[in-house]
C-alpha cells in the first residue's frame, strides 16, 4: 500500500518558524491570527519590517509579505534544518512550539471573503473557473448565497486549500507544546512572553489582515451548517468549539452590509490590477532576460565564451544564468573559496576552520544535501564568528555525473556540470576564485600560506596549485594516507574575464590561457578525506577508470576498495592511528602532516601498510579543528 503524506504537509516543513536562539517553534495557521504573530516573531528575532519590503510575490498587503519565508533567514525556516536538527528542535526539553486555531466558522468566511470574493491573484488564477467561485457582488445577499455554495463543495476537494483546511490536520503534523486560540490569543502571548523573559517586547501586536465585511448570523443554513460540523469535526473536538446553529436571525446584517458592496467591489478591482501588474512585470522581466541572454550569445560569439558577462542556462531559468561578479562592480581584494556540496556533513567540521581562517571569503553552494550540509556549514561559521564571511547558496537541479552521462549532457543545461560550476563561480566577489571539495583539509600551515598568498596576487595573474594526497577514513582512529598519489591540479585563478569553464570528456574543464604563472602551495599541508563507510564514487557514471584520463581516479579506486574489504593496504598507502581520545583526522592534519612537511621519513605513529584496517564505520563529525596557525611557508613556484 502507497504511503500518503498528511494533508498539507509541504505547508508545515515550508511555512514552520524556528528561532534557534530563542527556542522557539510556530506553525502558522492561515486566517487564525498568522501574520500578527510572524510579525512578533520577526521582531523578536531582529528582522526589520524593511526586510519584507523586497518581496516579490504578488501579496494584496504590505502586511502580508511577513509570510514570504524566502525574506526570512534561513535558519529561521524548519525545512533548512537536516533531519537530525529537525528531530532535535522538535523533541528536545525546552522549547515552546505553538500555533494558534481559530472557530471553524468564522475563520472559513475569512478566508473564503479575502482570498476568493476579494480575489488575491494567485486563489484567482487557482480557481476561478471553479463554479462555487463568487460573482463579484451585486447587493448583500449575493455574499450568502455564493458562500453557501462554497461550503457545499468543499467534501468534494475541488475547493482544498491550506487556508481554509482542518487545523487539526496541520497541527497534528509537529509535537507542539501549546495550542492557542484566537479568541484568547492574550494568554498565548502571555505565554510566549514569559518564555523569552530577557528579551525586548514589542510596544503593541500588530493586527493585521483583518476582515472586512463580518459574518452574518446566517451565513451557514442547514444544509451548510452540516458541511461545516462534519468536514471540520477534528476541529470542534480537539479544541472544545461549538457548532454554530443554522439560520439564526440575521440582526440586520444585510442593511449593514449593504453600503459596503461598492468597496467590496473597488477591493476587486484593485486586486486584480495588483494580479495585472504582477504578470505584466512578469512579462517584462522575462522579456529583459531573454533580450539579455540575446546579448550574452552575441558576446559569447564575438569575445569567446570565457569572456561573456552572462552564461544563459538552457533551460530558461534565469536566476541560474551565470552572471559573472566581475561584470557586475568592482571586486575587493582576496580569495573566495568556492564549494560545490552534497552530503559532505561529516567532512564540514574539519574542513571549513581552517579554510574560513585562510581566505576572505567561503561561498557553499549545496546540490540537494540530505544530510544537513548547509546546516552544519552555517553553525560551524557562527562559532568561529565568521557567519559573515559564509555564503550559502542552493542549485536545486541534478547534476549529471561525471564520466558518459557528463558527456552526454549539453554544456548549457543546468544538468550539466560545466554549468554548475560556472554558475558557483559566478558569485565570487573578489579578485580570486578558488576552487575547494567539501573533503579537502587544510593543515594550519597551509590557511597561513594562503592568508599571504592573497596579498601577494593583488597586482599580478597567476594560477595557484594545491597538491593534496588522498586520506581514507576508516573511523574515529584510524586512517590510512596514500604518500604515492599527489594531486597538483590548478585550483585558484584570477576572478576576471577569460577565466571560466567549459566541457571536457569526463568533466568539466578550466578554460584559461597558459601563460599565467602557477604557485602552489607547499607539499603535505593539504589532505583530501574518503570515508571507507560512504560511497565515494557515486558521482561517476561508471567506474571504468582504466582510460588515461581517470589514472589517478583508478589508483583512488582500488585502494578505496582494498581497504574497505579489509584487504592488505596498496604500497605506498601507511596507515595513521590517533592516540586515545584524539580524532584521526586532527592528529592527521596537527602531527602526521607537519612532520612529513619537516622532511622526517615517518610520521610520529604507527605507519605500517600491512595491517588490516578495522572495519569501516565512517568518520564521526566530532569537534571541529582548533590551534592557531604557524608561520607560512614560502611559496615556490610551479614547474
Amino acid at each position: 500500500m502507497p504511503v500518503t503524506s498528511p494533508p498539507f504537509s509541504r505547508h508545515v516543513l515550508q511555512r514552520t518558524v524556528v528561532l534557534p536562539e530563542l527556542r522557539i517553534v510556530f506553525l502558522p495557521i492561515p486566517k487564525a491570527g498568522s501574520t500578527s504573530v510572524l510579525w512578533l516573531l520577526a521582531e523578536l528575532a531582529g528582522l526589520p519590517a524593511e526586510r519584507f519590503e523586497r518581496s516579490a510575490t504578488p501579496e494584496v498587503s504590505p502586511a502580508l509579505t511577513v509570510h514570504d519565508m524566502a525574506l526570512w533567514e534561513p535558519e529561521h525556516r524548519l525545512a533548512e534544518h537536516s533531519e537530525d536538527e529537525r528531530e532535535r528542535i522538535l523533541l528536545e526539553d525546552g522549547w515552546l512550539r505553538f500555533c494558534v486555531v481559530r472557530h471553524p466558522a468564522p475563520r472559513l468566511w475569512s478566508a473564503w471573503q479575502s482570498k476568493l470574493l476579494l480575489r488575491e491573484p494567485a486563489f484567482a488564477g487557482a480557481f476561478a473557473g471553479a463554479p462555487w467561485y463568487p460573482r463579484v457582488p451585486e447587493r448583500a445577499a449575493d455574499l450568502i448565497e455564493d458562500f453557501r455554495r462554497f461550503v457545499a463543495a468543499l467534501p468534494g476537494g475541488t475547493a482544498d486549500d491550506v487556508h481554509w483546511a482542518v487545523q487539526h490536520d496541520l497541527a497534528s503534523q509537529l509535537p507542539l507544546t501549546h495550542v492557542g486560540r484566537v479568541e484568547q490569543l492574550p494568554d498565548t502571548l502571555a505565554l510566549l512572553r514569559a518564555h523569552v523573559p530577557d528579551r525586548p517586547w514589542p510596544g503593541r501586536l500588530r493586527q493585521e489582515n483583518r476582515t472586512a465585511v463580518p459574518m452574518p448570523a446566517d451565513a451557514f443554513d442547514e444544509a451548510s451548517a452540516a458541511v461545516l460540523a462534519e468536514h471540520f469535526a477534528a476541529d470542534f473536538r480537539a479544541y472544545g468549539y461549538g457548532a454554530p446553529a443554522p439560520a439564526q436571525a440575521a440582526d440586520r446584517w444585510e442593511e449593514r452590509v449593504e453600503p459596503l458592496i461598492p468597496l467590496l467591489r473597488a477591493g476587486i478591482d484593485a486586486h486584480a490590477r495588483v494580479g495585472q501588474l504582477h504578470a505584466l512585470v512578469q512579462r517584462r522581466t522575462e522579456r529583459a532576460r531573454a533580450a539579455e541572454r540575446r546579448v550574452a550569445e552575441a558576446a559569447g560569439r564575438t569575445v569567446g565564451h570565457s569572456r561573456s558577462p552572462v552564461i544563459p542556462s538552457l533551460e530558461g531559468h534565469p536566476e541560474y544564468d551565470a552572471r559573472w561578479g566581475w561584470a557586475e562592480g568592482e571586486v575587493e581584494p582576496g580569495l573566495t573559496a568556492v564549494l560545490r556540496v552534497r552530503d559532505e556533513a561529516a567532512s564540514l567540521p574539519w574542513v571549513l576552520p581552517a579554510l574560513l581562517g585562510a581566505v576572505r571569503r567561503v561561498v557553499l553552494v549545496d546540490n540537494g544535501s540530505t544530510d544537513g550540509t548547509a546546516a552544519v556549514a552555517r553553525r560551524i561559521a557562527t562559532s568561529l564568528g565568521a557567519a559573515g564571511r559564509l555564503e550559502v547558496r542552493e542549485y536545486p537541479f541534478a547534476v549529471a555525473r561525471c564520466g558518459a552521462e557528463h558527456l552526454a549532457t549539453p554544456a548549457a543545461s543546468v544538468h550539466s556540470l560545466t554549468h554548475f560550476y560556472n554558475w558557483s563561480f559566478a558569485h565570487v566577489r573578489t579578485a580570486y576564485a578558488l576552487k575547494w571539495d567539501g573533503d579537502m583539509v587544510l593543515t594550519d600551515a597551509g590557511a597561513a600560506a594562503l592568508r599571504d598568498l592573497a596579498w601577494q596576487l593583488e597586482a599580478a595573474d597567476a594560477v595557484i596549485k594545491v597538491p593534496r594526497h588522498p586520506v581514507y577514513v576508516v573511523d574515529e582512529r584510524c586512517a590510512y594516507l596514500d604518500t604515492a598519489l599527489r594531486n597538483r591540479e590548478p585550483w585558484g585563478w584570477p576572478n576576471r574575464p577569460g577565466y571560466s569553464f567549459a566541457k571536457a570528456m569526463e568533466w568539466e574543464l578550466p578554460l584559461w590561457g597558459t601563460d599565467a604563472p602557477a604557485l602552489s602551495l607547499p607539499d603535505w599541508t593539504c589532505v583530501e578525506l574518503k570515508h571507507l563507510g560512504a560511497e565515494e564514487f557515486a558521482h561517476w557514471s561508471d567506474t571504468d577508470f582504466t582510460k588515461a584520463r581517470t589514472g589517478r581516479k583508478q589508483r583512488e579506486w582500488q585502494v578505496f576498495n582494498a581497504l574497505r574489504a579489509g584487504g592488505r593496504a596498496p604500497d605506498g598507502v601507511i596507515r595513521i592511528d590517533a592516540p586515545e581520545g584524539r580524532h584521526v583526522i586532527e592528529h592527521l592534519r596537527s602531527s602526521v602532516l607537519p612532520a612529513l612537511a619537516a622532511g622526517r621519513t615517518s610520521p610520529p605513529d604507527r605507519c605500517s601498510g600491512s595491517r588490516t584496517p578495522r572495519r569501516a564505520r565512517g568518520a564521526s563529525a566530532g569537534t571541529p579543528p582548533g590551534g592557531g596557525a604557524p608561520r607560512a611557508d614560502r611559496f615556490r613556484a610551479a614547474a
